[in-house]
């Protein structure tokens, strides 16, 4: 499975580099070379995983981690590293050298349980452990029933969605006579997603039908 990476290294694509690696596995890559970027740029990106490389360049893993630690984004990380240090027992990590499949199982077991954390739709995100959404850096927390509606417009982008199947859906009901529940809901949604909630550019009413989620 292809995942957004935040690889942190401070050597520009030296021979130690894991870019290569992690692009083989068809992985999306952004780069950090200056570590004490790293927790700014995971803010922003939301990776999936955060891969330390203390054999490309210089690289405090102590201070690095504990500035991630701040963040309180609790994202997956793998330590790659030459010679055995503290912070390498401290969950996955990945002695060099290596292959690329070594690679992809101690990915993994990085990921553990956040595996299918993180719904990508355009340049949206949401987030299923911390129940929030994400776009263009800024975040708003969701109630129960704003993730589950936001979630299956997400899943199903660029569908049309008809009122009933997101009632039954979402509100795990047959019930037509009164859907004002669900128009309230997705207003709600969109003074959170949207930069103009009442010209949505995401979520996109389907006169006579539903909504539409749009990912470009």
């Amino acid at each position: 499975m292809a995942l957004k990476v935040l690889l942190v290294e401070s050597e520009l694509m030296g021979p130690d580099s894991v870019k290569p690696n992690l692009v083989e596995r068809g992985d999306e890559v952004i780069v950090a070379h200056d570590p004490l970027q790293a927790p700014s740029m995971a803010m922003v990106e939301w990776p999936d995983l955060i891969v330390l490389n203390a054999c490309a360049g210089s690289l405090n893993l102590d201070e690095v981690c504990q500035a991630l630690d701040e963040t309180q984004l609790e994202l997956p990380r793998l330590i790659v590293y030459r010679e055995r240090h503290d912070r390498a027992l401290d969950g996955a990590h990945l002695p060099v050298p290596f292959s690329t499949s070594q690679l992809s199982q101690r990915i993994k077991k990085a990921i553990g349980n956040q595996k299918n954390r993180f719904l990508r739709a355009g340049d949206a995100t949401l987030d299923a452990v911390k129940r929030q959404v994400q776009r263009s850096g800024r975040t708003a927390h969701l109630t129960p029933k704003e993730f589950k509606l936001l979630r299956l417009l997400m899943q199903r982008a660029g569908e049309v969605l008809n009122r009933g199947t997101i009632m039954k859906e979402v509100w795990e009901t047959d019930y037509l006579g009164d859907t004002r529940t669900l128009d309230v809901h997705i207003r709600w949604v969109r003074e959170k997603l949207e930069d103009n909630p009442s010209r949505p550019q995401y979520i996109i009413t389907v006169r006579g039908v539903g909504y539409r989620f749009s990912s470009e």
